[in-house]
């Protein structure tokens, strides 16, 4: 089994006690916060791409309720999760990698802790394929782990499942942003306490096309 089909078959697996332990994570709040600022429409239409059990949709859509949000994930079990929490919200199963064969447009897209699970070659065609994907002056949000990509490797669970993990070079995703054309509005940091009390610092980027 390749690494992509471990990690793909691990999240089906742990999609309830994802649910668990992420489903009220705040650290975040004030980012999406200001993706719904830079977005600035009532009747947006958003794309969350991964969208594990909708704990990010949800946020948006008690934000905003006339979102229209299009809620995507690899995962079956973390769609039906999705669905119980956000039953307003539309669904369909989608590799991230195959974005480019989705209809229609948006005025923002969200990738909420994905590329994380996305090697670097693949992440330069979703910049490429959620640049095209977006309207004019459309927002997009991406959240990861920035470090050496040669650190990268299987991570095990407490439950013994594993899943592949990328860092990505910041200075790497930046090329690839400018290279696309994106602006970038914003360049957070939150700070996400583990299990075992070591501190992850997450990186957030807001873009503009």
């Amino acid at each position: 089994m390749d690494k992509d089909q471990e990690t793909y078959e691990t999240w089906n697996r742990v999609a309830k006690q994802y649910e668990e332990v992420f489903m009220d994570l705040d650290i975040y709040n004030e980012s999406y916060d200001q993706f719904c600022e830079f977005i600035g429409r009532k009747d947006a239409s958003i794309l969350e791409i991964g969208c594990g059990p909708g704990n990010i949709t949800r946020y948006l859509s008690k934000q905003q309720p006339s979102y229209k949000i299009l809620v995507t994930d690899i995962a079956p079990n973390m769609i039906a999760l999705a669905q119980k929490n956000v039953p307003s919200a539309t669904f369909q199963l989608l590799d991230i990698r195959q974005l480019d064969t989705l209809e229609g447009y948006f005025h923002g897209i969200i990738i909420g802790f994905t590329l994380p699970y996305i090697s670097k070659e693949e992440t330069k065609k979703i910049f490429q394929d959620t640049y095209l994907k977006l309207h004019t002056n459309g927002t997009l949000y991406v959240s990861f782990v920035a470090g050496d990509d040669k650190d990268s490797g299987f991570i095990t669970g407490s439950s013994g499942d594993r899943a592949y993990f990328y860092y990505h070079n910041i200075d790497d995703i930046k090329k690839v942003v400018s290279s696309q054309k994106f602006k970038i509005k914003r360049h957070l940091e939150a700070s996400y306490k583990k299990k075992n009390d070591t501190t992850e610092i997450h990186t957030i980027l807001i873009l503009q096309k």
